[in-house]
């Protein structure tokens, strides 16, 4: 079996045709489909239908092509792992991150980053959306959840955990009264993001270290996805809001908000690196995901988030 026929169907799997193969490779597209005709001849079955007006690839060309983005990518693994071995890592890592993280966690980390690897560049789209990694062809995309749905075409590693804890404002606490059990929260004003709506409603689940399961319906004041609103929200006395640790501990300790309900949390928040398994990791990227490994979940412990921002 000559491995560079099934890398040319690659290519042309990969970029839906021949001609656009030819332009994203440099390889003639008389080549591309000779190899590709040679290599079905050689399986005994076709891999693509010939149709002038759209590209398709048969149930035994799916099959082939899937297994062809794994040979491709772990030849290029192996490549970029010698490259890495002689030459110093650099480029540009396209990186998505939420606001929140960006902004108060990520930014401490770039310039030590950046330091160490001086030929390497960032491009951070600092975001709260749900960003498409293959299609914007972004190299790293964070997220924080309290599970991953595996996507087709990417592959996700765990980076730090962090826990939710619900906090109020001292007028808040002083108008409303303070609760002492989870029930007592549906009566109060919430905050919150849309993500929390289960089948209808507004639900926070909540555990007590004795293993006490609460679901909790709420009655949300404000719906927003950015936890910097919803902190400056409960700051004012809005409402209870149920926030990231690491986003509202430094609020707790100057006194801005009251820690409610300290013995329940919920199940923790990871926050996942996700990426692409359709190509190998280059240098730059890699240096960056192995950077984050070590060093997110110490600066995640320390509470960095002040609201002085405003002011």
């Amino acid at each position: 079996m000559d491995f560079n026929d099934i890398y040319y169907f690659y290519l042309t799997a990969e970029n839906r045709g021949f001609t656009a193969a030819e332009r994203a490779s440099g390889i003639t597209k008389s080549l591309l489909s000779r190899r590709v005709a040679q290599l079905e001849e050689k399986v005994g079955v076709q891999l693509i239908q010939r149709n002038s007006r759209q590209f398709s690839l048969t149930e035994a060309g799916r099959q082939l092509y899937e297994g062809a983005i794994n040979m491709v990518s772990e030849g290029q693994s192996a490549y970029d792992s010698v490259a890495l071995l002689r030459s110093v890592p650099s480029g540009i890592v396209r990186v998505s991150c939420p606001t929140v993280l960006a902004q108060h966690h990520l930014s401490l980390l770039l310039p030590d980053f950046m330091r160490q690897y001086p030929k390497i560049s960032v491009s951070l789209d600092a975001t709260d959306r749900h960003v498409q990694v293959i299609e914007e062809r972004i190299d790293i995309a964070l997220r924080s959840s309290k599970s991953l749905d595996s996507e087709p075409g990417l592959v996700s590693r765990a980076l730090a955990t962090t826990k939710m804890i619900l906090v109020a404002s001292p007028d808040f606490i002083a108008q409303h009264g303070m609760p002492t059990h989870p029930n007592q929260l549906a009566r109060m004003p919430t905050l919150c993001d849309q993500v929390e709506r289960q089948e209808g409603e507004h639900k926070w689940e909540l555990f007590s270290p004795e293993g006490c399961h609460s679901i909790v319906k709420h009655h949300p004041r404000l719906f927003c996805f950015n936890r910097w609103v919803q902190l400056e929200s409960a700051i004012q006395g809005i409402g209870i809001g149920l926030l990231p640790n690491p986003v509202a501990a430094l609020s707790v300790e100057k006194g801005k908000l009251i820690h409610v309900l300290p013995e329940w949390t919920t199940k923790g928040q990871i926050i996942h690196a996700v990426f692409s398994k359709r190509k190998g990791m280059n240098p730059a990227s890699r240096a960056f995901l192995d950077y984050l490994i070590l060093h997110l979940p110490e600066i995640l412990t320390a509470p960095s988030f002040d609201n002085n921002f405003f002011t």
